[in-house]
C-alpha cells in the first residue's frame, strides 16, 4: 500500500508539473531607449493591452536616461530571468549587439522595435524609413515656403532610426534647391537640453528660418525655445513627436505640422508579433496581417525581416485636438 501511495503521489506531482508548463504564460519583454517619456509610455500602454488580449506576461523595463550601458545590463538581466522574447529599441545598435546575440543563442526570440539593430529575428518598424524622412522634409519645406536656412536637432548621435531619417531628409532636400541645412546638433533624449541647443542655434544663425526636431523630446524642445526667444512666426519648427507634447505649439502657430504614427499601436504590434513567433508561426513576404486591436494592417518585408506598422501620419491644426489626449 505504501508503494501504491507513493506511486499515486508521483503521478499527481508529474501531472501538476506538466499542467504548470502547459499553462505557463509567455514572458515578453520590451526595453525602450528610456522610460518616463510620453512616446515610450504610449508604447507601454499598447504592450499592456496586447498582453491582456493575448494572455501573455508583458515586462516593460528600461533605463531612466538614454544610457547604453544600463540598457545592456537590463537585457542581460532579462536573459537570466529566462524570458521567452525580448524586444529592444537600441540606444546604440553596435554596443548592444553582443548581448542580443547572447539572448539569441539562449533560444530567446530577439526583436527590435522603433529602432533597428543586429542579431534580431524581427524588426517591428513604425513606418518605412524613407517615407518618414521624406514626409518630415516635405512638411518643413511647406512651412518655410521652400526657401531659407534650417537646422536639425536630433537626439542620440548613434540612434539608427534618427540617423536613417536624417539621411532621407537630406536626400529629399534635393527637391528644394532654395533651402540650406546649416547644422545638425544633438540633445540626447532630453527636452531641456533641446531647448538649450535651439537657443544656441538662434544666436549662432541669425537667418535661421526652420528647424526639425528629430525625436519626440527634441521636437517640442526646439518649439519651446523658439517661443522663449520670441521668434515664433520668424522660425518654424516641425519634427517627429507625440501630439500630447506638440499640441501647444501647433495651437500657437510655432509648429504648422509634425510627423508620427500611433505608438500605442506600435507597442501592441510588438507584443503581438513576439507571441506570433513564439507560437511557431512564420511571417510571409508581402503579406498584410489582420491584427485585432490596432488600426492598420501591418505588412511583412522578408528581405529585411521587418514588419511595418503602416505609413507615417501628419498632425496639424485640423486634427491635433482629436489626438492630443490619446498619446
Amino acid at each position: 500500500m505504501k508503494k501504491y501511495g507513493v506511486l499515486v503521489l508521483l503521478v499527481v506531482f508529474a501531472v501538476l508539473c506538466l499542467s504548470s508548463v502547459a499553462f505557463a504564460k509567455y514572458k515578453i519583454a520590451f526595453v525602450p531607449k528610456l522610460i518616463g517619456i510620453p512616446y515610450f509610455n504610449a508604447m507601454e500602454e499598447g504592450g499592456k493591452k496586447a498582453a491582456a488580449d493575448l494572455d501573455v506576461e508583458f515586462i516593460y523595463t528600461g533605463p531612466v536616461t538614454a544610457d547604453v550601458a544600463k540598457q545592456i545590463e537590463i537585457v542581460d538581466n532579462l536573459i537570466t530571468q529566462g524570458v521567452n522574447a525580448i524586444a529592444v529599441a537600441p540606444n546604440d545598435p553596435a554596443a548592444i549587439a553582443p548581448v542580443l546575440k547572447k539572448a539569441k543563442e539562449k533560444g530567446i526570440v530577439v526583436m527590435t522595435s522603433d529602432t533597428d539593430g543586429d542579431f534580431r529575428d524581427l524588426f517591428v518598424n513604425q513606418a518605412l524609413q524613407d517615407e518618414i524622412g521624406y514626409t518630415t522634409m516635405d512638411e518643413l519645406a511647406k512651412a518655410m515656403g521652400e526657401e531659407g536656412e534650417f537646422a536639425i536637432v536630433s537626439c542620440g548621435p548613434t540612434a539608427w532610426n534618427l540617423n536613417t531619417w536624417i539621411l532621407y531628409e537630406l536626400q529629399r532636400l534635393a527637391n528644394y534647391p532654395k533651402m540650406k541645412l546649416v547644422t545638425i546638433r544633438y540633445a540626447e533624449e532630453d527636452v531641456q537640453q533641446a531647448i538649450n541647443v535651439m537657443l544656441d542655434l538662434i544666436n549662432a544663425f541669425p537667418n535661421l528660418k526652420g528647424v526639425i526636431g528629430q525625436c519626440s523630446t527634441s521636437a517640442p524642445g526646439v518649439a519651446e525655445a523658439i517661443e522663449q526667444a520670441g521668434k515664433s512666426g520668424q522660425i518654424v519648427a516641425t519634427g517627429i513627436s507625440v501630439p500630447s507634447m506638440m499640441a501647444k505649439y501647433v495651437k500657437s502657430g510655432t509648429v504648422k505640422s509634425f510627423v508620427l504614427w500611433n505608438p500605442v499601436d506600435l507597442g501592441y504590434l510588438t507584443v503581438w508579433a513576439a507571441k506570433y513567433l513564439l507560437d511557431g508561426n512564420q511571417f510571409e513576404d508581402g503579406k498584410e496581417y489582420d491584427v485585432p486591436g490596432i488600426s492598420t494592417k501591418p505588412k511583412y518585408i522578408a528581405k529585411d525581416k521587418m514588419l511595418v506598422l503602416g505609413p507615417p501620419k501628419v498632425f496639424d491644426a485640423s486634427n491635433i485636438e482629436e489626438f492630443e489626449k490619446l498619446f
